[in-house]
């Protein structure tokens, strides 16, 4: 086995596969996760994304190709949730306090990055002309977050597989994680307890797919008088108001995962249902509650195998 770690995305990456055909994947790898943390942050103003969110409302700039395919299919996912997930939430989640990097543990209220309710409305934001090209027709600005690390880990792990011809392998992203096997190889990921760090309250066992989870707690702050945390509606671009603190989803594409894991705070336990039925009848979900605060503070339980 072959390892490979790097703290890129404010994340813990860590890549663990089987003997690369490619001597020289490591410093592909590095390289391709050091490009992403740097054009694609909404914290650096010297990047792709700034000079896209600077962007007049009207005109309209070429990208590059991998950050037009990660907007591009940002936005296709905004458009299959009806607008409840959206990559168009930078201004939103400025006015909530969220402006710099984390950790941090407290925001003090600001005017800064107010935004318009109208602008929540918008049905295109942006348009997709092709050839790289898109046109801004939106004062929304673009904020591709988990998203972009969904996107940057599986597309490294397609490289590992595909052109380094790794058999099997692993890309966990801070517990967004993507992994392949030969068909004997199976991996045992746990599930990590949000409310006792360093303890898990399940196990996965998988071969091939891929597990996203999603927590309010971890990145969640003061503003003031009131608690915020960074899962917002794309609708109102408000922190989404629910009972459920955590969500790991199971299946077979890490961008899908992404978007699931987010959309089981979204959505009513009805509708929730319904929806991935309809929409993901295949993707397993494992959901923790307010409600399971106090068993969970106490000890971790194993619940078992999925």
């Amino acid at each position: 086995m072959e390892t490979f770690s790097i703290n890129v995305m404010n994340t813990d990456v860590y890549i663990e596969i089987s003997n690369s055909q490619k001597s020289n994947w490591r410093e592909e790898i590095k390289a391709w996760l050091l490009y992403v943390d740097q054009e694609w942050s909404r914290f650096r103003d010297d990047n792709e994304l700034s000079m896209l969110n600077r962007l007049p409302q009207g005109e309209s700039i070429q990208l590059s190709d991998p950050f037009y395919d990660v907007l591009y299919r940002a936005n296709e996912y905004r458009e299959k949730t009806r607008g409840l997930f959206s990559p168009y939430l930078k201004m939103q989640m400025e006015s909530n306090g969220y402006v710099k990097s984390f950790p941090f543990s407290g925001a003090p209220r600001t005017s800064l990055a107010n935004f318009h309710e109208d602008m929540m409305k918008e049905t295109k934001p942006f348009l997709f002309l092709g050839h790289n090209i898109i046109k801004k027709i939106t004062n929304q600005k673009v904020d591709i977050g988990g998203f972009a690390k969904g996107y940057a880990m599986e597309c490294a792990a397609q490289w590992l597989r595909n052109t380094g011809g790794a058999k099997y392998g692993i890309v966990d992203g801070g517990g967004d994680i993507t992994m392949w096997s030969d068909g004997e190889k199976e991996w045992k990921i746990g599930i990590a307890n949000p409310f006792k760090e360093g303890t898990e309250i399940g196990l996965i066992r998988i071969k091939s797919g891929a597990i996203a989870t999603s927590n309010r707690l971890y990145r969640s702050w003061m503003y003031g008088n009131e608690m915020k945390h960074h899962l917002l509606n794309g609708k109102t671009g408000a922190p989404i108001r629910t009972d459920v603190v955590q969500a790991t989803v199971m299946t077979k594409h890490l961008l899908d995962g992404e978007v699931l894991a987010k959309m089981c705070f979204l959505l009513s336990e009805e509708g929730r249902e319904h929806w991935f039925k309809d929409h993901y009848p295949h993707c397993r979900y494992f959901l923790v509650r307010e409600s399971d605060r106090k068993n969970l503070e106490k000890e971790a339980v194993v619940n078992g195998a999925f």
